[in-house]
């Protein structure tokens, strides 16, 4: 079964466009905070929990770390500039969050990157109604 699913995950990113690779990462930030969530409301965290919680993080910041690496400033031009700031700020604020236990801040990133994700669906559709359109 572990290899099937490893199969069907490599087949999908090898035959993904750059957007929906985008999005995918995404989506893997996206989950990976909504499992820390619930943990940082606790007074006291398990061995195996400080692990998930570390792993989470450390999992979004380097999701949000390469997508950040990943602009192209002389194409991307202002919105390579913003969403650089916007990455940038999500980093800092999901570092305070690990530290401080911030609910607030994760859901915060939440939305931001649901957001983001959102955005990218939309440019995938368009490309895609652009291809189809192509005699």
């Amino acid at each position: 079964m572990y290899t099937a699913v490893n199969n069907y995950l490599e087949n999908k990113v090898l035959n993904a466009s750059p957007e929906e690779l985008i999005i995918m990462l995404y989506d893997k930030a996206i989950s990976s905070l909504k499992k820390v969530k619930p943990l940082l409301g606790k007074d006291s965290l398990e061995p195996e929990d400080i692990k998930i919680k570390a792993e989470c993080f450390s999992k979004t910041v380097d999701i949000i770390t390469y997508l950040k690496a990943c602009l192209n400033h002389q194409k991307g031009k202002e919105i390579a500039k913003n969403l650089d700031e916007i990455y940038q700020i999500l980093i800092e604020e999901l570092l305070k969050a690990q530290i401080t236990n911030d609910v607030k801040k994760v859901e915060d990133a939440i939305e931001i990157l649901s957001n983001l994700k959102n955005a990218w669906e939309e440019v995938r559709k368009t490309l895609k109604a652009k291809q189809t359109n192509v005699p």
